[in-house]
């Protein structure tokens, strides 16, 4: 899991073969302010632009995925993404291989990320992950998430 700024991108060698793509893609965002939906990029990588309300804590699952790591960059708004390692999670419901997730039961989670417009958190196949959490009060926001190939 890596949290940070999204003109830091370029700063991180996991990120090198795709950080030009993806700065590119938020600037595009901005400038057209695009609608919601699955953007295809380059390379298997594609975005999903995603308008919500953050929701409560209580009744959240964490989340993991197999094919993909997710970058989830915060547009507008501010959310919690609650993370723990799956070593320390139970699996509740496996919906691979026909949807690339799986979610687990409630469990301990090892802390949390707060994001703010301008930020971006990764998370690899090994990490669970639990977006959308309202910082207080549910509020709306806006995300980008770039769903980036595993390699291998």
């Amino acid at each position: 899991m890596i949290a940070d700024y999204a003109d830091k991108l370029n700063t991180y060698e996991e990120f090198k073969d795709y950080a030009d793509m993806v700065q590119q893609f938020i600037k595009k965002q901005k400038e057209e302010n695009l609608p919601e939906g699955r953007y295809d990029l380059e390379n298997g990588i594609f975005a999903l632009i995603q308008k919500y309300t953050t929701k409560p804590l209580d009744g959240a699952q964490m989340e993991s995925h197999k094919k993909y790591c997710d970058l989830q960059y915060i547009v507008e708004g501010t959310e919690k993404i609650y993370w723990a390692s799956l070593r320390n999670l139970t699996v509740e419901d496996d919906r691979t291989p026909e949807a690339d997730i799986i979610f687990y039961k409630s469990g301990p989670e090892q802390g949390y990320t707060l994001l703010e417009a301008g930020m971006f958190g990764f998370y690899a196949p090994e990490d669970g992950h639990m977006p959308c959490i309202a910082v207080t009060e549910p509020q709306p926001a806006t995300k980008i998430v770039f769903k980036i190939p595993v390699k291998g």
